[in-house]
């Protein structure tokens, strides 16, 4: 049988505005509305996994309304399969609101009110027969299924042989304790995100800490300077490709899908971190944060051209 992902956190509308800085407090500024297009941190990282050719499972909580309805056919036209999206009426509509300034950007995401995300049984055997399950960790722990909730559903998915990997960005987290990292086996950050797990740490004390805790694999994303592996066979880093930004939204979503399909396919770290490098200077060079779900033939052409 086909291996697949599960993909579980928000998909949202991306509104986007350019502004010639970003205000200080009490300042107004003027700012350009651009066109709106579908985003979502993860519904973004799906995009780009199932466009590259890993089959998809997407799982959300949203009202039934037609900002939703919209943002799920586009999910669906990119191949992702929404039939686990679960429908709540009393949610606000999903968007975020996006800032350009200068080559980098300003994510204001409004809170939905999730509390938890429930899976019947009959899903239970869905999440088993995953390759990966991939979210952050608030999603992670408001999801329950037959009595186990959070932490407990993970372990028990993890001693089925899936893989549970997080996507902790600038390390957007609920107050959990360094411990909750046991339930996690690969985790992305960029660089602030790792900064703020490091804390008063090394950076080799964080990462031995890390993996003495379980976790196989830790990829810190450094923006257009490539990224550092780290796994248990030791470290790692992969250049980064020189392109002109057009927006960096969605570029790490980007990374990450384009990494786990490469390093699920069994072609090698090394080689997973120059295509999710290659992929991510795609997504850069272009407006919204779909720009990212581009074929593996397109990833490869750019690995060619730079090739030697």
């Amino acid at each position: 049988m086909e291996k697949y992902a599960v993909y579980i956190g928000g998909v949202a509308l991306d509104e986007y505005y350019r502004a010639g800085h970003w205000p200080g407090v009490k300042e107004k500024v003027l700012v350009d509305a651009l066109p709106a297009v579908p985003g979502g941190m993860i519904a973004n990282a799906a995009c780009v996994a199932s466009r590259l050719g890993t089959k998809v499972k997407f799982v959300a909580e949203l009202n039934s309304g037609s900002i939703s309805q919209f943002l799920l056919s586009d999910l669906r036209g990119y191949g992702v399969d929404t039939q686990m999206v679960h429908f709540d009426d009393s949610l606000p509509d999903p968007k975020t609101m996006i800032f350009l300034t200068d080559n980098e950007h300003t994510i204001l995401i409004p809170r939905l009110g999730w509390t938890k995300i429930e899976f019947s049984e009959d899903d239970l055997a869905v999440l088993e027969g995953a390759a990966y399950l991939y979210s952050t960790p608030i999603e992670f722990s408001i999801c329950e299924c037959c009595g186990m909730r959070g932490a407990e559903l993970l372990q028990y998915l993890r001693s089925k042989g899936v893989k549970i990997v997080i996507d902790l960005d600038v390390n957007i987290m609920i107050d959990e304790s360094f411990d909750v990292f046991r339930n996690y086996d690969i985790i992305f950050l960029n660089e602030v995100g790792f900064a703020s797990v490091q804390g008063r740490q090394t950076p080799a004390e964080t990462i031995k800490k890390l993996m003495d805790l379980g976790v196989e694999l830790i990829v810190v994303t450094e923006a257009e300077n490539g990224c550092t592996i780290y796994s248990r066979d030791g470290s790692f880093h992969a250049d980064g490709f020189k392109v002109e930004v057009v927006d960096v939204t969605g570029a790490g979503d980007t990374f990450c899908s384009s990494f786990l399909h490469a390093y699920f396919q069994g072609k090698g770290l090394r080689y997973a971190a120059k295509f999710a490098n290659a992929a991510a200077s795609l997504c850069v060079g272009k407006l919204g944060a779909r720009a990212g779900a581009v074929t593996e033939a397109e990833v490869e052409s750019v690995l060619s051209a730079t090739a030697g």
